[in-house]
């Protein structure tokens, strides 16, 4: 076992093209840490299936790797279309009418299209725009009668069944998680699930509720709020403070807003999280085109590297590792981008978010590092909570977890820069703790002799948010 070659964090949507044994093996040796399953996609089956190969690869190679779940949330659609799909043609007037009256309306209206959201005649007024399928067709509302509404097409094509509707100005009338979701959480939950990303927050009540249902199973697990709504950006610093990770979701965010502010707000909400010191994924379209073709174009490559250098913890794959036709060369081109921006890149260091013992240790974790040259950090950590502090500081250097905790131990492997190690046991003295290092450092060869290292933790050991020490240690 070695240290990694990049400390930015690589997350892999599994699915068809992925699901495989010997590929998804194949992917963590490419250099994926955080295997996402989309539960907008696949049976309870499909998903226990994959779960349990993640986990037996894991232990085969002896690497942690992290699941995330990914909620499917209320995500609003059109019904069912012809096979060959509805004609929107720039112009016309067409009606959308809520599936809960279409088998009274059809016959009414020549040009109708059911959606599955039964307020949309009372939330929506004259000139608002709706936009389908991912923003690729625009209509606005021209009339309002009964239950319905008639619209204008504005941009238009061939549209067909099932395809997302977005009204960027409204604020909908929809729960935080579906019926669909809250079991699709439980089942997560009794799957072993390490994360669970909740779709379209719009405030922070959502991430409580979702906490509050996690708590009522009795588990422990982190949440990521996915930021896609306009009302997530207005809402972000309430929601920083209740959430444990963020997810920048350019796909809905640059459907609910105008493109071109996309790429300042990922910068913006980076940032953010990098002050708060909190975990945060760059998603979607990444390196879309590999889906079909086995390298990417130069703007992906650099959209990958710009968010490595304003601080995302992790970069993801969507399409391009679930369902496209080179999932390995994928990740190996997210690692070599990584490994090549990391060499030059100069990561931005924000002041402690809180004037504890714990930053303050983290804190001087810099200032050590800067006089003394370091081999590796090793964090010892019952929560995680060190390990995650020792990453928000981005030396460059890796953090080496150590944790008797086997869920902290999957949980980590999504933080910047750390490496999760499992401790058979808990170090109960000073004394032990440096036992533990040697062991596991010189056995694992992820150092050698002679090397210094820097080892912060708390005593007495296994209180979580202790961490009171630090301590250079030559091995």
């Amino acid at each position: 076992m070695a240290l990694p070659q990049h400390l930015t964090k690589i997350v892999a949507t599994i699915g068809p093209a992925s699901s495989a044994p010997e590929v998804f093996r194949k992917m963590v040796e490419a250099g994926v840490t955080v295997a996402r399953l989309n539960f907008s996609h696949g049976s309870y089956a499909d998903h226990a299936k994959i779960i349990a190969m993640i986990r037996e690869v894991s232990e085969e190679m002896n690497v942690p790797i992290t699941i995330l779940q990914d909620l499917q949330g209320p995500k609003i659609r059109v019904g069912k279309l012809p096979d060959a799909g509805f004609e929107l043609i720039e112009g016309a007037q067409i009606t959308l009418v809520p599936i809960e009256h279409w088998r009274d309306s059809q016959q009414t209206y020549a040009n109708a299209i059911a959606i599955d959201y039964a307020y949309v005649a009372e939330e929506a007024t004259i000139g608002t725009p709706i936009l389908l399928a991912d923003g690729i067709f625009e209509l606005t509302v021209t009339g309002i009668e009964g239950n319905v509404v008639h619209c204008e097409v504005i941009k238009g094509g061939i549209l067909t069944s099932h395809k997302g509707v977005n009204f960027p100005s409204l604020n909908l009338r929809l729960p935080s998680m579906t019926d669909k979701d809250q079991r699709d959480l439980a089942f997560g939950l009794e799957q072993g699930v390490d994360w669970v990303s909740l779709s379209f927050v719009r405030q922070a009540d959502d991430v409580r509720k979702l906490k509050a249902m996690i708590a009522e199973y009795g588990k422990s697990v982190s949440i990521i709020a996915k930021i896609e709504k306009p009302q997530a950006i207005t809402n972000l610093e309430e929601i920083l403070t209740v959430v444990d990770g963020i997810m920048v979701a350019r796909g809905d965010l640059g459907v609910e807003m105008p493109p071109e502010q996309v790429p300042m707000m990922q910068k913006q909400i980076i940032r953010r999280c990098n002050e708060s010191g909190i975990p945060v994924i760059t998603a979607t379209q990444m390196l879309e085109s590999m889906i079909q073709n086995p390298r990417p174009t130069r703007a992906e490559a650099s959209d990958v590297a710009n968010a490595i250098m304003d601080g995302t913890d992790a970069v993801m794959l969507s399409g391009e590792s679930a369902v496209g036709d080179y999932p390995v060369q994928a990740v190996e081109m997210m690692t070599r981008i990584a490994a090549e921006i990391e060499k030059d890149a100069k990561f931005a260091n924000y002041p402690a978010s809180r004037t504890d013992e714990v930053h303050a240790v983290s804190e001087a974790l810099r200032a050590i590092s800067d006089v003394v040259d370091l081999h590796c950090i090793v964090a010892f950590t019952a929560s995680g909570y060190t390990a995650i502090l020792a990453s928000k500081e981005r030396l460059k250097l890796p953090i080496i977890a150590l944790s008797p905790n086997i869920n902290v131990y999957h949980r980590l492997n999504l933080i910047w820069g750390v490496k999760p190690l499992l401790l058979k046991e808990e170090a109960t003295s000073f004394e032990m703790v440096l036992q533990q290092v040697e062991s596991c450092l010189l056995g694992q060869k992820l150092a050698a002799k002679g090397d210094r290292i820097l080892i912060i933790g708390g005593i007495p050991m296994g209180i979580q948010g202790g961490t009171n020490f630090l301590k250079i240690h030559i091995l």
